[in-house]
Protein backbone atom coordinates (compact mmCIF):
# COMPACT_ATOMS: atom_id res chain seq x y z
CA UNK A 1 0.00 0.00 0.00
CA UNK A 2 2.87 2.37 0.87
CA UNK A 3 4.50 1.64 -2.49
CA UNK A 4 1.27 2.47 -4.32
CA UNK A 5 0.88 5.70 -2.36
CA UNK A 6 4.46 6.73 -3.11
CA UNK A 7 3.92 5.95 -6.78
CA UNK A 8 0.78 8.10 -6.91
CA UNK A 9 2.53 11.01 -5.14
CA UNK A 10 5.56 10.81 -7.43
CA UNK A 11 3.28 10.67 -10.48
CA UNK A 12 1.43 13.80 -9.38
CA UNK A 13 4.71 15.61 -8.76
CA UNK A 14 6.00 14.48 -12.15
CA UNK A 15 2.89 15.72 -13.93
CA UNK A 16 3.11 19.06 -12.12
CA UNK A 17 6.77 19.50 -13.09
CA UNK A 18 6.02 18.62 -16.73
CA UNK A 19 3.15 21.09 -16.85
CA UNK A 20 5.42 23.83 -15.50
CA UNK A 21 8.07 23.04 -18.11
CA UNK A 22 5.51 23.00 -20.93
CA UNK A 23 4.03 26.30 -19.73
CA UNK A 24 7.47 27.90 -19.58
CA UNK A 25 8.31 26.65 -23.07
CA UNK A 26 5.01 28.01 -24.43
CA UNK A 27 5.64 31.38 -22.77
CA UNK A 28 9.12 31.57 -24.29
CA UNK A 29 8.34 30.28 -27.77
CA UNK A 30 8.40 32.47 -30.85
CA UNK A 31 5.15 34.36 -31.51
CA UNK A 32 4.07 34.69 -35.14
CA UNK A 33 2.39 38.03 -35.94
CA UNK A 34 0.61 38.15 -39.30
CA UNK A 35 0.13 41.68 -40.68
CA UNK A 36 -2.43 42.15 -43.42
CA UNK A 37 -2.46 45.39 -45.43
CA UNK A 38 -6.08 45.59 -46.61
CA UNK A 39 -6.98 45.90 -50.30
CA UNK A 40 -4.60 45.83 -53.27
CA UNK A 41 -4.22 46.32 -57.01
CA UNK A 42 -6.26 48.38 -59.47
CA UNK A 43 -9.49 46.46 -58.96
CA UNK A 44 -9.70 46.74 -55.17
CA UNK A 45 -8.01 49.95 -53.95
CA UNK A 46 -10.45 50.37 -51.06
CA UNK A 47 -11.73 53.85 -50.27
CA UNK A 48 -10.40 56.71 -52.40
CA UNK A 49 -10.68 60.32 -51.23
CA UNK A 50 -8.74 63.42 -52.20
CA UNK A 51 -6.61 61.37 -54.56
CA UNK A 52 -5.47 59.16 -51.66
CA UNK A 53 -6.06 55.42 -51.88
CA UNK A 54 -6.79 53.36 -48.82
CA UNK A 55 -4.62 50.46 -50.02
CA UNK A 56 -1.54 52.73 -49.95
CA UNK A 57 -2.18 53.91 -46.39
CA UNK A 58 -2.76 50.34 -45.26
CA UNK A 59 0.47 49.07 -46.81
CA UNK A 60 2.61 51.95 -45.52
CA UNK A 61 1.43 51.44 -41.92
CA UNK A 62 1.73 47.65 -42.22
CA UNK A 63 5.37 47.81 -43.33
CA UNK A 64 6.27 50.32 -40.62
CA UNK A 65 4.51 48.22 -37.99
CA UNK A 66 6.33 45.07 -39.08
CA UNK A 67 9.70 46.82 -38.94
CA UNK A 68 9.04 48.03 -35.39
CA UNK A 69 7.92 44.58 -34.21
CA UNK A 70 11.02 42.94 -35.70
CA UNK A 71 13.19 45.51 -33.94
CA UNK A 72 11.49 45.58 -30.55
CA UNK A 73 10.19 42.01 -30.23
CA UNK A 74 13.19 39.84 -31.18
CA UNK A 75 11.31 36.66 -30.24
CA UNK A 76 8.48 37.46 -32.67
CA UNK A 77 8.28 36.51 -36.33
CA UNK A 78 6.46 38.89 -38.69
CA UNK A 79 4.59 37.49 -41.68
CA UNK A 80 3.04 39.85 -44.25
CA UNK A 81 0.12 38.93 -46.49
CA UNK A 82 1.55 41.46 -48.96
CA UNK A 83 4.56 43.78 -49.06
CA UNK A 84 3.76 45.33 -52.45
CA UNK A 85 0.67 46.36 -54.43
CA UNK A 86 0.29 42.80 -55.73
CA UNK A 87 -2.99 41.01 -56.38
CA UNK A 88 -3.42 37.84 -54.33
CA UNK A 89 -6.29 36.46 -56.39
CA UNK A 90 -8.40 36.99 -59.50
CA UNK A 91 -11.52 37.82 -57.47
CA UNK A 92 -12.14 39.40 -54.08
CA UNK A 93 -13.06 36.05 -52.53
CA UNK A 94 -9.84 34.52 -53.85
CA UNK A 95 -7.90 37.47 -52.48
CA UNK A 96 -9.44 37.17 -49.01
CA UNK A 97 -8.92 33.40 -49.00
CA UNK A 98 -5.27 33.88 -49.98
CA UNK A 99 -4.72 36.27 -47.06
CA UNK A 100 -6.24 33.81 -44.61
CA UNK A 101 -4.28 30.92 -46.13
CA UNK A 102 -1.00 32.82 -45.68
CA UNK A 103 -1.84 33.40 -42.02
CA UNK A 104 -2.96 29.82 -41.40
CA UNK A 105 0.04 28.30 -43.19
CA UNK A 106 2.34 30.44 -41.02
CA UNK A 107 0.52 29.12 -37.93
CA UNK A 108 0.07 32.67 -36.73
CA UNK A 109 -0.53 33.60 -33.13
CA UNK A 110 -2.19 36.88 -34.09
CA UNK A 111 -3.70 38.28 -37.30
CA UNK A 112 -3.97 42.07 -37.74
CA UNK A 113 -5.74 43.43 -40.81
CA UNK A 114 -5.17 47.16 -41.37
CA UNK A 115 -7.82 49.34 -43.06
CA UNK A 116 -9.23 52.88 -43.16
CA UNK A 117 -12.89 53.86 -42.76
CA UNK A 118 -15.45 56.12 -44.49
CA UNK A 119 -18.77 57.74 -43.53
CA UNK A 120 -21.58 59.85 -45.00
CA UNK A 121 -21.06 62.40 -42.24
CA UNK A 122 -17.64 63.95 -42.88
CA UNK A 123 -17.32 65.04 -39.24
CA UNK A 124 -17.27 61.41 -38.05
CA UNK A 125 -13.81 60.36 -36.95
CA UNK A 126 -11.92 57.94 -34.78
CA UNK A 127 -10.08 54.63 -34.78
CA UNK A 128 -11.99 51.43 -34.20
CA UNK A 129 -11.23 47.73 -34.19
CA UNK A 130 -13.48 44.95 -35.44
CA UNK A 131 -13.61 41.33 -34.34
CA UNK A 132 -15.55 38.41 -35.77
CA UNK A 133 -19.16 38.34 -34.64
CA UNK A 134 -22.68 39.47 -35.33
CA UNK A 135 -23.75 42.82 -33.93
CA UNK A 136 -27.31 43.69 -32.99
CA UNK A 137 -29.66 44.26 -35.92
CA UNK A 138 -30.32 47.89 -35.14
CA UNK A 139 -26.61 48.56 -34.81
CA UNK A 140 -25.84 46.95 -38.17
CA UNK A 141 -28.43 48.99 -40.05
CA UNK A 142 -28.37 52.35 -38.29
CA UNK A 143 -24.68 53.18 -37.82
CA UNK A 144 -23.32 56.44 -39.16
CA UNK A 145 -20.20 54.73 -40.49
CA UNK A 146 -20.43 53.28 -44.00
CA UNK A 147 -18.77 49.99 -44.79
CA UNK A 148 -19.21 50.40 -48.53
CA UNK A 149 -15.52 49.73 -49.04
CA UNK A 150 -15.94 46.47 -47.11
CA UNK A 151 -19.44 45.36 -48.12
CA UNK A 152 -18.12 42.65 -50.44
CA UNK A 153 -15.87 41.45 -47.63
CA UNK A 154 -18.83 40.69 -45.35
CA UNK A 155 -20.35 37.22 -45.13
CA UNK A 156 -23.71 36.98 -46.91
CA UNK A 157 -26.17 35.80 -44.26
CA UNK A 158 -29.18 35.67 -46.61
CA UNK A 159 -28.63 31.94 -47.16
CA UNK A 160 -30.04 29.98 -44.21
CA UNK A 161 -27.41 27.24 -44.34
CA UNK A 162 -24.57 29.76 -44.42
CA UNK A 163 -26.14 31.78 -41.60
CA UNK A 164 -26.58 28.66 -39.44
CA UNK A 165 -22.97 27.58 -40.00
CA UNK A 166 -21.55 31.03 -39.28
CA UNK A 167 -23.63 31.46 -36.12
CA UNK A 168 -22.48 28.05 -34.90
CA UNK A 169 -18.91 29.20 -35.45
CA UNK A 170 -19.54 32.46 -33.60
CA UNK A 171 -21.03 30.49 -30.71
CA UNK A 172 -17.94 28.30 -30.68
CA UNK A 173 -15.63 31.34 -30.50
CA UNK A 174 -16.13 31.45 -26.75
CA UNK A 175 -14.19 28.19 -26.62
CA UNK A 176 -11.54 29.15 -29.18
CA UNK A 177 -10.11 32.56 -30.06
CA UNK A 178 -12.92 34.97 -29.21
CA UNK A 179 -11.57 36.15 -25.87
CA UNK A 180 -8.08 36.60 -27.28
CA UNK A 181 -9.38 38.63 -30.23
CA UNK A 182 -11.40 40.87 -27.96
CA UNK A 183 -8.42 41.25 -25.63
CA UNK A 184 -6.24 42.44 -28.51
CA UNK A 185 -8.96 44.74 -29.85
CA UNK A 186 -9.34 46.49 -26.50
CA UNK A 187 -5.58 46.82 -26.07
CA UNK A 188 -5.35 48.40 -29.53
CA UNK A 189 -8.12 50.87 -28.76
CA UNK A 190 -6.38 51.75 -25.51
CA UNK A 191 -3.16 52.57 -27.36
CA UNK A 192 -5.01 54.62 -29.97
CA UNK A 193 -6.28 56.73 -27.09
CA UNK A 194 -2.80 57.02 -25.58
CA UNK A 195 -1.58 58.15 -29.00
CA UNK A 196 -4.06 61.02 -29.04
CA UNK A 197 -6.56 59.54 -31.48
CA UNK A 198 -10.32 59.65 -31.05
CA UNK A 199 -11.40 56.19 -29.88
CA UNK A 200 -14.51 54.39 -31.09
CA UNK A 201 -15.95 51.16 -29.70
CA UNK A 202 -14.79 47.63 -30.44
CA UNK A 203 -17.36 46.18 -32.84
CA UNK A 204 -18.35 42.78 -34.16
CA UNK A 205 -18.67 42.28 -37.91
CA UNK A 206 -19.19 39.24 -40.13
CA UNK A 207 -15.94 39.67 -42.01
CA UNK A 208 -14.84 36.86 -44.31
CA UNK A 209 -11.13 37.25 -43.65
CA UNK A 210 -11.59 37.02 -39.87
CA UNK A 211 -13.87 34.02 -40.28
CA UNK A 212 -11.26 32.16 -42.35
CA UNK A 213 -8.28 32.70 -40.02
CA UNK A 214 -7.62 30.03 -37.39
CA UNK A 215 -6.11 32.32 -34.76
CA UNK A 216 -6.98 35.43 -32.73
CA UNK A 217 -7.85 38.00 -35.41
CA UNK A 218 -8.72 41.69 -35.57
CA UNK A 219 -9.42 44.19 -38.33
CA UNK A 220 -8.55 47.74 -37.36
CA UNK A 221 -9.83 50.93 -38.98
CA UNK A 222 -7.17 53.62 -38.48
CA UNK A 223 -9.55 56.52 -39.04
CA UNK A 224 -12.02 58.05 -41.49
CA UNK A 225 -10.77 59.06 -44.91
CA UNK A 226 -13.91 61.18 -45.27
CA UNK A 227 -12.70 63.37 -42.41
CA UNK A 228 -10.17 65.89 -43.77
CA UNK A 229 -8.06 66.10 -40.63
CA UNK A 230 -7.85 62.33 -40.23
CA UNK A 231 -7.12 61.82 -43.92
CA UNK A 232 -4.28 64.33 -43.72
CA UNK A 233 -2.86 62.54 -40.69
CA UNK A 234 -3.21 59.03 -42.14
CA UNK A 235 -1.59 60.00 -45.43
CA UNK A 236 1.37 61.79 -43.79
CA UNK A 237 4.68 60.21 -42.82
CA UNK A 238 4.18 61.46 -39.26
CA UNK A 239 0.73 59.93 -39.04
CA UNK A 240 1.76 56.58 -40.47
CA UNK A 241 4.71 56.42 -38.08
CA UNK A 242 2.33 57.30 -35.26
CA UNK A 243 -0.12 54.53 -36.12
CA UNK A 244 2.72 52.03 -36.46
CA UNK A 245 3.99 53.02 -33.00
CA UNK A 246 0.54 52.71 -31.40
CA UNK A 247 -0.05 49.29 -32.96
CA UNK A 248 3.43 48.05 -32.09
CA UNK A 249 2.90 49.03 -28.45
CA UNK A 250 -0.41 47.17 -28.53
CA UNK A 251 1.23 44.03 -29.97
CA UNK A 252 3.97 44.16 -27.34
CA UNK A 253 1.40 44.46 -24.56
CA UNK A 254 -0.71 41.63 -26.00
CA UNK A 255 2.27 39.28 -26.39
CA UNK A 256 3.32 40.08 -22.83
CA UNK A 257 -0.13 39.17 -21.54
CA UNK A 258 -0.21 35.94 -23.56
CA UNK A 259 3.22 34.92 -22.32
CA UNK A 260 2.23 35.54 -18.71
CA UNK A 261 -1.05 33.66 -19.19
CA UNK A 262 0.93 30.73 -20.60
CA UNK A 263 3.02 30.85 -17.44
CA UNK A 264 -0.09 30.77 -15.25
CA UNK A 265 0.04 34.39 -14.07
CA UNK A 266 -3.27 36.18 -13.50
CA UNK A 267 -3.75 39.25 -15.68
CA UNK A 268 -5.48 42.61 -15.29
CA UNK A 269 -6.47 44.40 -18.50
CA UNK A 270 -8.17 47.73 -19.22
CA UNK A 271 -11.77 47.75 -20.26
CA UNK A 272 -12.74 49.25 -23.58
CA UNK A 273 -11.94 52.99 -23.68
CA UNK A 274 -14.96 55.25 -23.35
CA UNK A 275 -15.92 57.28 -26.41
CA UNK A 276 -15.01 61.00 -26.38
CA UNK A 277 -17.80 63.48 -25.73
CA UNK A 278 -19.01 65.81 -28.48
CA UNK A 279 -17.35 68.73 -26.68
CA UNK A 280 -14.04 66.89 -26.62
CA UNK A 281 -14.24 66.11 -30.34
CA UNK A 282 -14.98 69.74 -31.18
CA UNK A 283 -11.93 70.86 -29.22
CA UNK A 284 -9.95 67.96 -30.70
CA UNK A 285 -8.89 66.89 -27.25
CA UNK A 286 -7.67 63.43 -26.45
CA UNK A 287 -10.28 60.70 -25.91
CA UNK A 288 -11.80 60.12 -22.49
CA UNK A 289 -9.80 58.08 -20.03
CA UNK A 290 -10.34 54.36 -19.94
CA UNK A 291 -12.64 52.87 -17.37
CA UNK A 292 -11.44 51.00 -14.32
CA UNK A 293 -9.46 47.87 -15.00
CA UNK A 294 -11.06 44.47 -14.86
CA UNK A 295 -9.63 41.01 -14.40
CA UNK A 296 -9.46 39.03 -17.61
CA UNK A 297 -9.63 35.32 -17.01
CA UNK A 298 -7.45 32.94 -18.96
CA UNK A 299 -9.38 31.99 -22.12
CA UNK A 300 -10.69 28.47 -22.41
CA UNK A 301 -8.78 25.77 -24.25
CA UNK A 302 -8.91 25.93 -28.02
CA UNK A 303 -11.56 23.81 -29.71
CA UNK A 304 -11.69 22.95 -33.38
CA UNK A 305 -13.54 25.25 -35.78
CA UNK A 306 -16.87 23.70 -36.88
CA UNK A 307 -16.84 22.30 -40.41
Amino acid sequence: MKHILCYVVLSIIGIFICEQIWAREDAERQRVIVIDAGHRGKAYPGAVYGGVKEKDINLAVALKLGALIEKELPNAKVVYTRKTDTALGQSLNEDLSARANIANKAEGDLFISIHANAAKNTSVKGAETLIMGESEKETRYNEDALYDNHKDELIDMSDENTAAMVRAYIQNLQFTYGEYSEMMARIMQSHYGKGGRTVRKVKRQLLKVLYATDMPSVLTELGFMTNKSELAYMSSEKGQNGYARMLCNAVKEYVGHINRLAGGVAEVLPTEPTAPTQKQEQKQEQPAKTEQKEVVKEPAKVAEKPK
